[in-house]
């Protein structure tokens, strides 16, 4: 069997999951550095909707790997040839057709993630006219120029466009756009290297056009929401940037901390962490010509961005894991097997998805340090209820456990914990058993906690923990019901609190590691909870849970605020391939599990879709894969 790797598309510049960035910086200008090269001639076009823009300031920056927050590395070299410098950094002018072109005149660092930016310029107005507001970026990938990296594509369009997709994209590592960074670690850098192979699914990067499909076009795009979203920001690109237009986009696209933004690229980026925020006042900046069509005819529920990816094979997808490369790994529960995609959602699991190991009703995937998978079966294959695959989807082994089993875990000494409905199993990582203890719980979840106490939901309304070797203690909660069987999913928070969810009483509950509750009595409500099934904690410990009933996603902020509106969020505005027929908003379908990969997407398992829904950069990016020692963290 063929090893999974890494899928490189069309658009390899910007694929790079090898990519490890270097340089350090202390302010936007600073120029990188550690074995500089000079980079391939990059050129392009800035429009703001049709119109070309005039004596806008160009730059090239990097993204920094000194941490969140950190500025960007400037790489134009000063003192070059029509280059010029102002605090932001070196520049190149755009001409009057909006042309611009960066030959020799900069330096990077192999691998380093590149993004253009542009700030002011004429939008075809009156001669001499400058506008202060006007920001635009699109990404340019890894490094250019050097012998064994991916070569570029020659022409990058920047416009509306490009300007959403970039800012969503990187929404997980971006502050502003002279603020993109991550920790220096392999996971963080893989994750924002994923972050920029997102952008090439949702436009063409040297058009400056929404994409109807993703490149390798098994997944549907969100064409008529990215528009619309460019469609809005477009009145305010195309003015002097002291009008309504632009008044009205920045008091309606407030940072989390309600701070106003005075440009269009942070404006962007504001609307991409609060997608909820501010619905038809935004919406209502959109012209009765807008420039970028097919666009929403009405005003959507929330400003996400979802593709919806398809595999042939893939019929009941259940709980998802990802691993350190960010693939995803989903049981098929229907077609009883295992699928993969690559973070670009390309399939890698074949024609037919991984098979054998006694899949039988596949319903929950975990991997562990070896980023090997394992995946608990609902129905017993002769005794075994437990698979395992490596990495490259070769079987390993099928294991004894109970039946009904519903979820996996794995511990920091690679123990593998399943939870069944009457029993919770413990095996050594080579598959061999040595625990068993009775239990109570149906279609309950597990996790692990930093100290490696072990917690699911019992029936009887009981939160139990369990350590080795064989210690059992119960206690009472009340967010669930008192009687018969409940759909609970457990997570864990960086700070080891428990949160687990009521399927039948939409209610969401936070339990301290002692057992005790945060929570009230009955649980935290709102942010349209709805027949929850899994639940998520991404890097800044929210909380994301899958709403079976609703076909929307909740989240929840740790102190247990809801982030999302009543009605959730819905994805929306994918559109037909056929040009004859009108833009279709295709929304979740029976989202049972969800997973948050290290570049801040949140992957939704669609159970009667047969599908995947990738939201992107709506959460903060994860530790992939999930272990006790990295709930709630950042790469």
């Amino acid at each position: 069997m063929a090893p999974v790797k890494q899928h490189l598309g069309p658009l390899a510049f910007l694929l790079g999951l090898s990519a490890l960035l270097a340089g350090c910086g202390t302010n936007p200008a600073q120029l990188a550095h550690s074995i500089p090269t000079t980079g391939q001639a990059l050129h392009g076009h800035l429009h703001g909707g049709q119109q070309p823009i005039s004596g806008a300031h160009v730059y090239l920056f990097a993204s920094s790997t000194s941490g969140y927050g950190a500025p960007s590395l400037s790489l134009i070299q000063p003192g070059s040839p029509g280059v010029f410098t102002d605090q932001v950094g070196s520049y190149v002018l755009t001409d009057a057709s909006g042309s611009f072109a960066l030959g020799s005149v900069f330096t990077c660092t192999q691998d380093q993630q590149l993004y253009l930016l542009a700030l002011g310029g004429n939008p075809g107005l009156a001669p001499g006219t400058d506008n202060p507001a006007l920001a635009l970026m699109a990404p340019v990938g890894p490094c250019p120029g050097l012998s064994n990296a991916p070569q570029p594509e020659p022409y990058i369009f920047i416009n509306e466009v490009s300007t959403v997709a970039t800012a969503y994209a990187l929404a997980g590592y971006m502050a502003d756009a002279t603020h993109l960074a991550s920790s220096g670690t392999t996971l963080a850098k893989t994750g924002l290297a994923n972050a920029f192979s997102a952008i090439p699914n949702l436009e063409d990067i040297s058009t400056g056009l929404a994409r109807s499909h993703s490149l390798a076009g098994n997944g549907m795009s969100p064409q008529a929401t990215l528009n619309t979203l460019a469609d809005l920001i477009a009145p305010c690109i195309n003015s002097t940037g002291s009008t309504a237009a632009c008044a009205t986009l920045f008091a309606n696209a407030k940072s989390l901390t309600g701070t106003i933004p005075a440009d269009t690229v942070t404006a962007a980026l504001n609307i991409a962490h609060a997608p909820a925020a501010t619905v038809p006042a935004l919406f209502a900046l959109v012209g009765s010509t807008p420039p970028f069509l097919p666009a929403l005819a009405t005003a959507p529920n929330d400003w996400t961005l979802g593709i919806t990816f398809y595999s042939d094979t893939l019929v009941g997808p259940y709980y998802p894991a990802i691993d350190a490369l960010g693939n995803v790994w989903t049981p098929g529960f229907v077609s009883n097997n295992l699928n993969v995609l690559d973070p670009f959602g390309v399939p890698l699991s074949g024609y037919s998805g991984f098979t054998g190991a006694g899949l039988n009703q596949p319903i929950y995937a975990a991997i562990d340090s070896a980023q090997n998978v394992w995946v608990a079966n609902f129905a017993l294959s002769g005794t075994a209820s437990l698979s395992r695959f490596s990495n490259s989807g070769t079987v390993i082994g099928a294991y004894p456990s109970g039946p009904n089993c519903a979820s996996v875990a794995i511990d920091t000494s690679q123990n593998v914990w399943v939870d069944c409905s009457t029993q919770i199993y413990t095996l050594h990582n080579d598959g061999s058993a040595f625990s068993q203890i009775d239990q109570q719980a149906s279609n309950s979840g597990i996790s692990i906690d930093s100290a490696g106490g072990v917690w699911t939901i019992g029936q009887g309304a009981k939160l139990d923990h369990f350590t080795l070797p064989a210690a059992f203690n119960q206690f009472a909660q009340s967010v669930s019901p008192a009687s018969g069987s409940d759909l609970n999913l457990v997570a864990v928070d960086a700070a080891g609190n428990i949160w687990f969810a009521s399927g039948k009483n939409s209610t969401l509950g936070k339990y301290s590691s002692s057992g005790q509750p945060i929570s009230p009595a009955t649980g935290f409500t709102g942010g349209g909870l709805n027949s929850p099934a899994q639940l998520a904690i991404d890097g800044s410990n929210r909380v994301w849970i899958a709403n079976r009933a609703a076909n929307t996603i909740s989240a929840f902020n740790n102190d247990g605020t809801a982030i999302t509106p009543t009605t959730g969020y819905q994805p929306s505005g994918q559109v037909a391939p056929d040009p004859t027929v009108p833009p279709t908003a295709v929304g979740l379908s029976s989202p049972h599990g969800l997973a948050i990969d290290g570049s801040g997407n949140l992957w939704v398992t669609n159970f009667t879709g047969n599908s995947l829904t990738e939201i992107i950069g709506v959460a903060t990016p994860a530790v992939t894969p999930i272990t006790p020692a990295t709930h709630g963290q950042r790469p």
